[in-house]
């Protein structure tokens, strides 16, 4: 561990989070929620996968389903909410980690739990949760309905299952956005991403975590339900999904460059350590603010821009039922497993 950080109390034994889910006897049977624009980043195909691959996996394991595919973007929570309003108790996201969160959206504090058949190009829910990658083995998973009721959180009301933050990466994932989705010139984003870059430098910050109050300069505040955001940046490699806490992680008096070399050796889910000086606090309840007048600092939810400082953040314990496989390797349930010292 790094210097600096101080602990919370965790759950201590995340496994009385688990239930069963018959998932072969469900009627009316689980309702499938498709992106039919999954698996792309830059204009660039990333996942070969489509829907009738992901129906060919589902119906292999001996599952029926109602297909619905989204159109726009928020589509997903609706047709999840519609999902639980026709009595629906699993419904299953096709898609990207977005696809996921906006299902998600539409059912937490239900009854009805999620499963994920990977579309996407980095998949951070799946890797949290121990769902493999390859869509059949997806698909077992979600026939064997081990369902663990995870915790979510919000910031400003908004919700996310892996991240939100506040500086740096906020204004950077927004950049990035505006590139992927193409609506402004590729030369006019990369432009105005330097400038906020440069100008960033180290803010004065207020953060009050539960009853700790930090007064502190650093670019960057990453408060995590899990492990992963973004490509897949593992900028909080202790969180865990199931501990009813939020790990923040305050990048304190490191430069710009810093943090960028850190999350570019973090990035593909590699597990590292924090660089030492970092300070990890775990709250349930999590403000940030700037101390002295300057412009605000932007606000993300896994990887979406919602806002800017103040950021109010919260977590949401037991929130969502969610099906999982086995807690093997690097996942962020179950018992805890060891990080490279």
């Amino acid at each position: 561990m790094a210097a600096g950080i101080e602990r919370g109390t965790r759950n201590p034994e995340p496994g009385t989070k688990l239930s069963r889910l018959d998932v072969s006897a469900l009627d009316p049977p689980p309702r499938l929620i498709v992106n039919p624009r999954a698996g792309h980043k830059l204009g660039m195909p990333t996942n070969p996968a489509t829907l009738p691959t992901v129906e060919a996996a589902l119906t292999a394991v001996g599952l029926r389903f109602d297909v619905e595919l989204t159109h726009s973007p928020g589509h997903a929570t609706l047709l999840a909410r519609e999902a639980v309003r026709d009595g629906c108790k699993l419904v299953i996201a096709a898609g990207g980690d977005g696809t996921v969160s906006e299902a998600s959206a539409g059912l937490v504090h239900t009854e009805s739990a999620l499963g994920i058949m990977p579309l996407g190009s980095i998949m951070n829910m799946a890797r949290t949760l121990c769902i493999p990658r390859d869509l059949h083995g997806a698909a077992r998973t979600i026939a064997e309905g081990q369902v663990l009721a995870m915790d979510a959180g919000t910031v400003n009301d908004k919700l996310f299952l892996e991240a939100g933050g506040v500086g740096l990466t906020a204004g950077l994932f927004g950049y990035f956005n505006r590139l992927d989705r193409g609506t402004r010139h590729p030369q006019v984003v990369l432009g105005a991403m330097l400038r906020f870059v440069r100008s960033l430098r180290n803010p004065r910050l207020v953060i009050i975590a539960d009853s700790q109050r930090f007064d502190v300069r650093a670019p960057q505040v990453t408060v995590s339900n899990g492990p992963y955001v973004g490509a897949a940046y593992v900028l909080a490699p202790e969180a865990r999904v199931d501990d009813g806490l939020l790990d923040v992680v305050i990048f304190r008096g490191m430069s710009v460059m810093r943090i960028l070399v850190h999350t570019a050796l973090v990035a593909g889910g590699r597990r590292l350590p924090p660089p030492p000086g970092v300070q990890l606090v775990r709250a349930q309840s999590v403000d940030v603010s700037l101390r002295r007048r300057r412009r605000p600092l932007p606000v993300h939810a896994d990887g979406e821009v919602v806002g800017a400082t103040p950021a109010h953040f919260q977590v949401l314990p037991d929130a969502l039922h969610v099906i999982v496989g086995n807690p093997e390797g690097p996942c962020a349930w179950g018992p805890p497993s060891e990080l490279p010292t």
